[in-house]
């Protein structure tokens, strides 16, 4: 049974429970015919029990009067509306109870917090911000509204008002709130970086560093702003603390470790490349290593190495590799092969590289937010 229809049914009891136990409802039964209504509350029923859910809604609907006692009867309607999709008439419900001036704090707080998530559902951004925000100066429920709010900024990419409410719930210790706070703040810095504003980049990496301080993005977008900066000596510091202590991460290292070894230290790069493959062998690294060797003429050692990859972990980007390396002889290639190197690549661009932690979600690409459950940082590549 779906989650709308067991409210409903659960809605249903209670409202049987009220016409029969109630004051309020046993006064009005007394005066006006209560045979009228306990037929269309069995009506009702019948159209639940029929699954015709809309007519039951209606029923129960015009059948129970607001008032301070039915509030969150009418406010679970509402919810099944939403639920529904039909959020028009969740909207209407809601705001219809919040016109009534008779609810008490608690009432007046669930509804706007219910009318808040109607216009959230319905991309009424701007409306529902406001409720949260009045929420917050309420006092409502402020932590559910700051993580709203939060979600809200970041769908609209709205990234320093984002960081301000996950600021707000670090300070008030919310779990998970440090990774949050940190990934908004490299958002941040991102922008600036490519706006050439190195010094909020700098300040904005620093205090994602401050907040978590195993924050991967950040360390990356830090090491490319010393890059940018030609302070190749505090990028090696970073990228080495990377290295020793994120070592997951290692198919993302390869850029920086070329950026920060290859015109200086080429010998020192392919070391690196070397014994990372032998701790944490991939198919990244390997063909980092088989292209390093083709670049510096080293022709027998990558086709040796060539041959070990692909008798002993073949993958499409190694034997694209091939395809690319052994082109420079004519005598062993032919137009099949070349057609078999395309078609090769257009599969490597879609395979699976790296799988959310939480909820599953996988992606050829690294995904800092992932699209599915929300989660920051929660994407691990795929051990290949």
């Amino acid at each position: 049974m779906d989650i709308w229809l067991f409210l409903l049914v659960l809605a249903a009891i209670i409202i049987g429970w009220l016409l029969g136990r109630w004051q309020p409802f046993k006064k009005k039964l007394s005066q006006q015919q209560p045979d009228q209504f306990s037929e269309r509350y069995a009506r009702g029923l019948n159209y639940l029990l029929a699954d015709d859910s809309d007519n039951a809604i209606k029923i129960f609907t015009d059948l129970i009067e607001v008032n301070r006692d039915t509030i969150e009867i009418h406010i679970a309607l509402g919810n099944l509306f939403r639920s529904k999709g039909e959020v028009d008439r969740a909207i209407k419900v809601h705001q219809n109870l919040l016109a009534r001036p008779n609810l008490t704090r608690k009432q007046r707080h669930m509804a706007i917090a219910e009318l808040a998530s109607d216009y959230l559902k319905a991309g009424l951004l701007d409306r529902a911000e406001k409720l949260y925000r009045e929420m917050i100066e309420l006092g409502a429920d402020a932590n559910h509204a700051w993580h709203r709010l939060l979600d809200l900024y970041i769908t609209e990419k709205s990234w320093g008002e984002a960081v301000d409410c996950a600021h707000e719930l670090y300070s008030r210790g919310e779990p998970e709130a440090a990774v949050t706070y940190s990934q908004c703040l490299c958002e941040i810095a991102n922008e600036a970086i490519h706006s050439g504003n190195n010094r909020l980049a700098r300040k904005s990496l620093d205090r994602a560093l401050e907040v978590d301080p195993g924050c991967v993005r950040a360390a990356l977008l830090l090491i490319q702003l010393h890059m940018n900066s030609d302070n190749h000596s505090a990028a090696k510091k970073i990228f080495l603390r990377l290295v020793r202590e994120s070592p997951d991460y290692m198919g993302l290292y390869i850029e920086p470790a070329r950026s920060i070894y290859l015109n200086r230290e080429a010998r020192v790069y392919q070391d690196f490349l070397q014994n990372q493959y032998r701790q944490h062998p991939s198919t990244r690294l390997a063909v980092a290593l088989l292209e390093h060797y083709a670049r510096n003429d080293e022709i027998e050692k990558a086709r040796q190495f060539l041959s070990d990859i692909l008798h002993k972990s073949p993958s499409f980007e190694a034997f694209e590799f091939a395809l690319r390396f052994l082109k420079s002889n004519p005598d062993q290639l032919s137009e099949t092969w070349e057609t078999l190197s395309t078609f090769l690549k257009s599969v490597q661009d879609k395979k699976i590289e790296y799988v959310c932690s939480r909820c599953g979600y996988e992606s050829h690409a690294i995904q800092w937010l992932c699209p599915s459950c929300r989660n920051w940082a929660s994407m691990k590549p795929v051990r290949l």
